[in-house]
């Protein structure tokens, strides 16, 4: 019998990894497979150890891992790589097979865009403190649009295509930027400031996560107390990350599929 196990990375904050909970418990009724469970490499419980021994409970004869993060840097790989190989020593019954990583799945740029519309609306419709309103709705060539990510890995290379042509209020934003947080030669204010010489007075920031990550909430956090001190004109909001979302189903549904037809 085959299971699946989502292994996230983990993280020190609290009342993180819920997603993680609900994007299996969601698999076992959607059919992905007769056995999933959650675990976590680090700081969380389930432990990925917990995990495996619960798929085993119920009868696993493998199990395909799939990384929940959108790409694994070098360190998150080996981690990885340890971790199951010392699972096999201890199971040796088990068969362990390893899927991509979520990564530029199209349900993933999918889901991105949704934030961006619900952080757009929502301000459109209910921002009214401060020194500006948020541009209406119906508004065009209004909005900047920051993406950022932890990584450069992790912004897919046809993102700003998505965005300028599938996204209904691509009209909206006159300006499309991307940050990674590991690149050279640029800060998140510098971006933001390109984005505001371009004459942006309204910018969204759009965390293309999973969910919300320490080092790179503050980073953003930061610039945008910062850009407030520096333009007090320009008003930034913040779009949720990625989150809980049905459509992250069918990313690790092709993940589990990909791996299974590659044996």
């Amino acid at each position: 019998m085959r299971a699946v196990i989502l292994a996230g990375q983990g993280q020190v904050e609290p009342r993180t990894g819920a997603p993680l909970i609900r994007l299996a418990a969601r698999c076992r009724t959607t059919g992905i497979a007769s056995i999933v469970a959650a675990g976590f490499l680090r700081y969380q419980r389930p432990s990925f150890s917990e995990a495996l021994e619960q798929c085993i409970a119920h009868g696993a004869r493998e199990a395909v891992i799939v990384p929940y993060t959108l790409s694994l840097a070098k360190e998150e790989r080996v981690d990885l790589e340890h971790t199951v190989q010392r699972a096999r020593q201890t199971y040796p019954h088990l068969a362990l097979y390893v899927a991509d990583a979520l990564g530029h799945h199209r349900a993933l740029i999918e889901v991105l865009i949704q934030r961006v519309i619900e952080a757009d609306y929502v301000a459109a419709h209910h921002l009214r403190h401060g020194r500006i309103a948020w541009p209406g709705w119906q508004e065009q060539h209004a909005i900047g649009l920051l993406i950022v990510g932890k990584g450069l890995p992790d912004i897919p290379a046809d993102l700003e295509e998505a965005i300028t042509t599938s996204c209904p209020t691509a009209t909206r934003y006159a300006a499309v930027r991307f940050y990674a947080a590991d690149q050279d030669g640029e800060s998140l204010e510098s971006s933001l400031d390109a984005l505001i010489a371009q004459g942006c007075r309204a910018i969204i920031i759009a965390p293309y996560a999973l969910e919300r990550c320490g080092v790179t909430a503050t980073v953003i956090e930061r610039a945008i107390a910062s850009a407030g001190v520096r333009y007090p004109d320009v008003t930034i909001i913040q779009a949720e990350t990625l989150a809980y979302d049905r459509r992250l189903l069918t990313a690790i549904a092709d993940r589990v599929r990909a791996t299974v037809e590659g044996l």
